[in-house]
């Protein structure tokens, strides 16, 4: 996995920026109070479920429940998805339609991959031998669920192959105009098409 191919996403520069700007710089700086506080948040622990609540004031207070029986793999996990509904969102989502709010919870779900598993930390990690274990090094490392881990690796793994097929159909196009070009044509080549223009002229056909 080549992952100098890797492209960031604006949210995850974003949050590669925001990370950076707060000396957020190795897997053990990524501590979710911290990171809470940072945001202007705060997090507090009861047994339902993991939610957010936030002001629409322009202040973005904010206010993260996270389930108190979750174990704290889990509970990470469920921070940095809800973390992201006080940053990028904005209403009450008990009150959007049905649409809208899958569609937050699509966004919430990617951006809970960049924000717990930072590309610019994978980066500086000495990977695996074999990628099948990546997802469970990473879900050590960052402290966070294997089936988060492994999602984040699909992804990033996703994005790389698509911009290898990317740079492979340009090299393709690139190497089709190559040959298109008659100043790239061998000398067998360019006497059999000085031939055929010889031929159609002596046939008369006129060339404009």
């Amino acid at each position: 996995m080549d992952l100098s191919l890797y492209k960031l996403t604006p949210v995850e520069q974003w949050i590669t920026d925001k990370y950076l700007e707060n000396c957020i710089f190795t897997p053990l700086d990524l501590d979710i109070d911290r990171i809470a506080r940072m945001f202007g948040g705060e997090i507090v622990y009861m047994p339902t479920k993991s939610h957010a609540r936030w002001e629409d004031d322009g202040t973005r207070d904010f206010l993260i429940n996270l389930d108190s029986r979750l174990d704290e793999p889990d509970a990470r996990g469920a921070f940095f998805h809800e973390l992201c509904h006080p940053l990028r969102h904005i209403g009450n989502q008990a009150m959007l339609p049905k649409a809208f709010k899958d569609l937050q919870e699509t966004q919430a779900s990617l951006f809970q991959q960049y924000a717990s598993i930072p590309f610019f930390m994978v980066q500086e990690l000495e990977l695996p031998s074999y990628e099948r274990e990546i997802p469970y090094y990473w879900a050590h490392v960052f402290n966070v669920p294997v089936t988060l881990a492994s999602r984040r690796y699909h992804q990033i793994k996703a994005r790389i192959f698509r911009e290898q097929s990317d740079l492979e159909f340009m090299s393709h196009q690139r190497s089709l105009y190559r040959k298109a070009d008659p100043a790239n044509w061998c000398d067998e080549a360019k006497e059999m098409f000085r031939l055929a223009i010889q031929r159609k002229k002596d046939k008369g056909v006129v060339f404009e």
